[in-house]
């Protein structure tokens, strides 16, 4: 073959090639914003404990040493967890009951409490993919003396996430951020701790969309041993959890997050969350009580020996 083609045979190797790149790149790319599926235990999540009909409700004790200014003053309180699961539209981004939707978990967090002349109820609810945790929705409803307050954090099937608020007081606002895989709403974050799969390594990473800057914050959980915990609820075999922060998140008792926090998790079947703390120091909370009741279709309360008071 004579140099003038090989050149022209090399020449057109390199142009088919470049071509096939070209074509196989998009296939290629990550998904956007939809696999959810590799920092959480499918097998847990989807055990039959959670097919009983029932809903697992908890209660914590909360103690922490700064108020919702930040300012320094000793508050404590107690928290109200449930976790259901039911069958909830991302479409319609409600429950359904109709046998459509995708199976999922409801998890709230709410409580009640006094500082100065004022009074708070708060209460966050999210709504996730019971296989692998994907969120659907986060939203978040507050009463004080001064306003009613409501923000939602949507994660739509595609599209950026959409970001709602509304209140009497503090503004009203309509916004949306690009999705990111592996990145969940604040609230979520003590039902994701119980979901993460540790099993082939100790160390996940995972992302906190903050509603406010838009912003996905990298999250990194290391799981630094087993250890017996003591609660008001008896002692427990955990999991200890340690979860640092590239930068501050909201928190649900913190107001904003410590750069590190830890979670111990039980280790039995439905890995309880038992205790959780700041590394400062600055708030924690701990178990106190807690049962598996259809609390729809019964009075729950008077099955409970140390909750006596309502969050």
């Amino acid at each position: 073959m004579s140099p003038s083609l090989r050149w022209c045979s090399l020449a057109l190797l390199i142009l088919v090639g470049t071509l096939l790149v070209g074509c196989t790149s998009p296939s290629a790319a990550p998904d956007s914003g939809k696999e959810y599926a590799a920092v959480t235990d499918s097998s847990y999540l989807t055990a039959d404990l959670w097919n009983d009909g029932q809903a697992e409700v908890a209660f914590y004790r909360v103690e922490r040493t700064r108020d919702q200014y930040g300012r320094a003053n000793e508050q404590r309180f107690t928290v109200g967890t449930y976790l259901v699961k039911h069958r909830f539209s991302p479409a319609k981004m409600t429950k359904i009951t109709d046998g459509s939707g995708v199976s999922s978990f409801k998890y709230a967090f709410f409580y009640e409490l006094e500082s100065g002349s004022y009074q708070y109820k708060r209460n966050w609810v999210v709504n996730a993919r019971q296989k692998d945790l994907r969120p659907f929705k986060q939203s978040f409803t507050s009463f004080d003396w001064c306003s009613n307050l409501y923000r939602e954090l949507d994660f739509p099937p595609d599209g950026p996430l959409e970001v709602r608020k509304r209140s009497d007081d503090y503004g009203n606002r309509r916004t949306s951020f690009s999705p990111q895989p592996n990145s969940y709403p604040p609230a979520q974050i003590p039902l994701l701790i119980r979901g993460l799969d540790f099993s082939e390594t100790d160390t996940l990473s995972f992302s906190v969309a903050v509603a406010d800057s838009g912003a996905h914050v990298l999250a990194r959980a290391v799981r630094a041993g087993t250890e017996t915990v003591g609660t008001e609820a008896g002692s427990h075999e955990t999991e200890r959890i340690a979860v640092t922060y590239e930068a501050a998140v909201p928190s649900l008792i913190g107001e904003e997050s410590a750069a590190t926090e830890t979670y111990w998790r039980g280790t039995g079947p439905e890995r309880l969350l038992v205790r959780m703390r700041a590394e400062s120091g600055r708030y924690r909370m701990s178990l106190v009580e807690h049962l598996r009741t259809p609390y729809w279709e019964e009075n729950l309360w008077p099955r409970l020996a140390r909750v006596k008071e309502r969050p």
